[in-house]
């Protein structure tokens, strides 16, 4: 099983719906669609990605607060990424965040601030932002380039016409 935000923002998911069967539904995606998902061998649409977090927020909100444990160093720096994208300070485009509640545990409803301006962002839209940003990367890297390899490297020779 690949290890990305994706597929861990799943696995607790289903750990909150009790089953891969009852994610499934709230995805309204088959479950061998979600189990592919959830292994990295699919890629997830940014929506259902979306509606993950959705879904771990409001269990969130409807359990209460996120429970209390230490995290070690109170000021620890966080950054995220998916391959070479980052997540990004929409002010300053700075990579690393810590929680605006230092001794709280993390989770998707958690206030993040930036560690270089201190710019407010909550986890779940920081890690939507990076979704977005490498699944367009993805996109990018997999779009065919204009022209095969040969034309690019043709010389074009253009012959008179003849009267």
């Amino acid at each position: 099983m690949a290890d990305t935000i994706f597929t861990r923002a799943l696995a607790q998911a289903a750990a909150v719906h009790e089953s891969n069967q009852a994610l499934a539904y709230q995805l309204h995606v088959p479950e061998n669609t979600l189990l592919r998902w959830m292994s990295g061998r699919a890629q997830m649409p940014l929506r259902a990605f979306h509606r993950v977090i959705e879904l771990l927020i409001e269990h969130e909100k409807a359990a209460g607060a996120a429970p209390q444990r230490e995290m070690g160093v109170a000021q620890t720096l966080l950054s995220f990424n998916v391959g070479v994208a980052i997540a990004w300070c929409a002010q300053c485009q700075g990579t690393r965040f810590r929680l605006a509640a230092p001794h709280t545990a993390l989770a998707m409803s958690s206030l993040l601030l930036c560690g270089s301006c201190s710019f407010a962002v909550v986890h779940g839209e920081l890690l939507a932002r990076l979704a977005a940003q490498a699944i367009q990367h993805s996109r990018h890297a997999a779009a065919p380039k204009s022209g095969t390899k040969a034309q690019r490297g043709a010389k074009i020779i253009r012959i008179p016409e003849r009267r």
